[in-house]
């Protein structure tokens, strides 16, 4: 199968970064996903990424942190962590040029802190964009202390990934049930997409190119719905099936019909490829990208939600 995909949605673990975050954290950051999700070094971690990707037929990926961000109530200590990983993010990405891409980790919710960690993940180690949690250290992703960020992130007209933090949307029947990643994450993203129409957040920074994981969540089933009651929570900012079309959208999902929901919400060139790896390994990984033949999508579409959509967002760090 030739190379040509791009993979937005994949996370990388770096042991050592785990054991740093826990020592600092003192169980502030959840890490319990991204020690299932681990591999004993990092050579065997990369050399399984590399011969997962190769079998599929994916080009590169952008790596990040997911729910295990350095987000720290002591600043010093976030500033460590958020160096410490990203600083291991650049060593595999030289390690395997072309390959592989990341994102930028913030030592949230320190706001000078961050600007600062921006600069040098962007400029000095060439991270594509930055992640964001739809929640940091308690903060809401449109807490307006973050404002500044998002100017700075305007300004360089950079990519914002958002991967949800695995809160169960504080619902304690989530939590109780097990459904906080299979039901709870997608929500967190339906929740984040909207906190982010509510707060003004296209309009305020209309050069940021957010990208919203799996599918949007709810979001495509919703949208009619959205629509009906957008009175009730829109605040003036619009229509939900207008402003949604200002995101991306990740395809973790699998389901054929859930894709074709979303092209005929969002557009298909609003859509790009993403497995989630290493949550989806082996066969799940193999169906996440798999799924996007049976969409019934014409060749154009799927080219571009393969990779073209993403060279052309991420432009200039990713050339064709």
């Amino acid at each position: 199968m030739s190379l040509a995909a791009i993979d937005v949605h994949a996370h990388y673990f770096p042991v050592d970064y785990l054991e740093l975050i826990e020592s600092l954290g003192s169980g502030e950051v959840n890490t319990s996903a991204g020690r299932r999700s681990s591999w004993p070094t990092t050579e065997a971690d990369l050399r399984e990424r590399l011969a997962t990707m190769d079998r599929m037929g994916i080009e590169r990926q952008i790596l990040s942190i997911a729910s295990a961000g350095p987000y720290l109530r002591d600043e010093s200590a976030a500033r460590r962590a958020a160096r410490f990983v990203n600083n291991a993010y650049a060593d595999a990405v030289r390690e395997h040029h072309g390959r592989l891409s990341a994102f930028a980790a913030l030592p949230l919710p320190h706001v000078d802190a961050a600007l600062h960690e921006l600069d040098y993940a962007l400029d000095e180690l060439g991270m594509v964009g930055v992640w964001v949690a739809t929640e940091m250290a308690g903060l809401p992703l449109d807490d307006e202390r973050f404002a500044p960020i998002y100017e700075e992130l305007d300004r360089r007209r950079a990519v914002l990934f958002v991967h949800p933090i695995g809160l169960s949307c504080d619902s304690p029947l989530l939590a109780r049930t097990n459904l906080t990643w299979p039901l709870g994450a997608p929500f967190e993203d339906s929740a984040a997409a909207l906190q982010l129409l509510q707060s003004g957040f296209a309009r305020r920074y209309p050069h940021v190119k957010v990208i919203v994981p799996h599918l949007g969540g709810t979001l495509p089933f919703l949208v009619e719905r959205l629509d009906h009651m957008a009175d009730r929570f829109m605040r003036g900012e619009g229509l939900p099936s207008t402003e949604l079309k200002k995101f991306w959208y990740d395809t973790v999902n699998a389901h054929p019909a859930a894709l074709r929901c979303a092209c005929d919400t969002f557009g298909a060139q609003r859509l790009l490829l993403g497995t989630d790896y290493p949550f989806w390994q082996g066969h799940a990984h193999d169906l996440g990208v798999s799924y996007l033949e049976h969409a019934g999508l014409s060749a154009a579409e799927l080219a571009a939600i393969r990779g073209g959509t993403a060279r052309r967002l991420f432009a200039p760090h990713l050339r064709a």
